[in-house]
């Protein structure tokens, strides 16, 4: 019996002593975190799309909450979003990013742009890309897989005759859809800006006539006759400076013989003859 006390007595002490070292060591190696990390948490919209430049909500609200980053980062929320942040962190609120979207170049679908070989591998742009640079007649121009509608966060690219079309409503302008397109065909561009030129070949025009239907010649008429001066060809296309031209191509997409300026606001302009 005495031996029984005695070895109960001892897990007692035991315990004890293993119970203050674990509550001695919770306070010593306790991580203090920052409440406003959770709070920024819930007033973002849990995308983790990466638009703000961070890997994620967690990363950018720690980078607000910690390190002093803007408020006003995160794309998809907007302006409510931001002024959420701002509250939290309990500054003035920042104008929310410039509105943007996703816009391709390319008008290359079924209908203006043929094919020079059978593919028969993934159907990805990627994998496509890879061979020989996958069945497009025109080897810049979009291989019509959509890579890019499958990464959307947002479902805002949906394809249409082999072309990615984007709608700018649901768009986020969070630029994975950039990133993933392996010919480079997507850009981001702000959204008062309606005209922008839907071509990327860099061929010769005879080269690009072959291609397709609506593919830039490099004729130069769009620079010659752009009334801003906005217009400069470079690399075998013409680059626009929008702030220069107000974002005003009307005119650069009225002479272009090839009907390569895509115009939001005169739907059906690719193509025509």
């Amino acid at each position: 019996m005495g031996i029984f006390i005695t070895a109960t007595l001892a897990m007692v002490v035991l315990g004890l002593m293993f119970g203050a070292g674990l509550a001695l060591a919770s306070r010593v190696f306790t991580v203090e975190t920052d409440e406003r990390v959770e709070h920024i948490l819930e007033a973002l919209p849990d995308t983790n799309c990466g638009a703000c430049g961070y890997g994620g909500c967690m990363a950018y609200a720690q980078a607000v909450a910690e390190e002093g980053e803007k408020t006003n980062l995160c794309v998809p929320g907007g302006a409510e979003t931001a002024g959420a942040v701002a509250r939290v962190m309990g500054v003035k609120p920042l104008d929310a990013s410039v509105a943007e979207r996703a816009v391709v170049h390319c008008q290359g679908d079924v209908a203006n742009c043929g094919t020079r070989c059978n593919y028969r591998g993934f159907e990805n742009c990627e994998a496509a890309h890879l061979i020989s640079g996958g069945p497009k007649a025109c080897t810049y121009g979009c291989l019509g897989y959509g890579s890019c509608a499958d990464v959307c966060p947002f479902d805002a690219i949906a394809m249409e005759s082999g072309l990615p079309v984007v709608d700018a409503e649901k768009c986020t302008a969070c630029g994975i859809c950039v990133d993933t397109c392996p010919r480079n065909l997507i850009s981001l561009l702000d959204m008062k800006y309606e005209c922008y030129l839907g071509c990327s070949s860099r061929d010769s025009g005879k080269t690009v006539k072959n291609a397709c239907k609506v593919g830039c010649i490099t004729c130069g008429v769009c620079a010659k006759k752009d009334p801003n001066g906005a217009i400069e060809i470079e690399d075998g296309l013409p680059v626009l400076d929008f702030q220069k031209a107000g974002g005003d191509f009307s005119t650069a997409a009225d002479v272009c013989p090839m009907n390569s300026f895509v115009e939001e606001n005169n739907a059906g302009r690719a193509g025509e003859t």
